[in-house]
């Protein structure tokens, strides 16, 4: 081979290392998918600016998803949306069964009952642990996904069903649409 020759191939082969490189190094520091808009903004479902939106929370407690909390604007109301995101549907639902497991912490002696949302949708209700507050808290399942979400009010005034189903179903379309589930 020709010096020129020699040359080029030298050229090319840098190039091809150098791109590997960056791409790997590309793929090292990938930002994750953008979970942050997967929750519901419960104002689409009341018609209304009543619920404000703290920041949503990445990764919460470790585990790919999110969670966004919602209040009321005057307090009396809160709603907690949390959506993780497992590696496979086996590993989402493992996920599922451990919100299951949590659910004394939240709501003393529930009554739960099965509900149209998702995949193994569940409603969990009645106060919570210390009496001072009303609790629904409903649990699904979308394809690699678990979602918890937590609804409490006032001891008296508890949210109703069709409010949690309705927004429940928001949430799955939300994850089916953004997540291709």
């Amino acid at each position: 081979m020709s010096n020129s020759a020699n040359a080029v191939r030298a050229a090319l082969v840098t190039a091809m290392v150098t791109a590997g490189l960056v791409g790997a190094a590309a793929a090292v520091g990938a930002e994750p998918p953008g979970y942050a808009a997967l929750p519901v903004d419960p104002n689409i479902i009341s018609d209304s600016t009543a619920y404000i939106g703290q920041p949503p929370v990445l990764d919460p407690g470790g585990q790919p998803g999110v969670e966004q909390t919602f209040a009321h604007r005057d307090n009396s109301r809160q709603i907690v949306d949390t959506v993780l995101v497992a590696p496979n549907p086996q590993a989402a639902a493992g996920a599922l069964q451990n919100m299951q497991a949590e659910l004394p912490s939240l709501v003393a002696a529930p009554t739960t009952e099965p509900v149209d949302v998702g995949e193994n949708g569940s409603v969990s209700t009645g106060l919570s642990p210390d009496g001072s507050q009303s609790v629904s808290v409903l649990l699904f399942t979308r394809g690699t996904t678990a979602t918890e979400v937590q609804f409490s009010g006032a001891a008296n005034d508890p949210v109703p069903l069709d409010l949690v189903v309705l927004y429940g179903q928001q949430q799955d379309q939300a994850i089916r649409q953004q997540l291709n589930q």
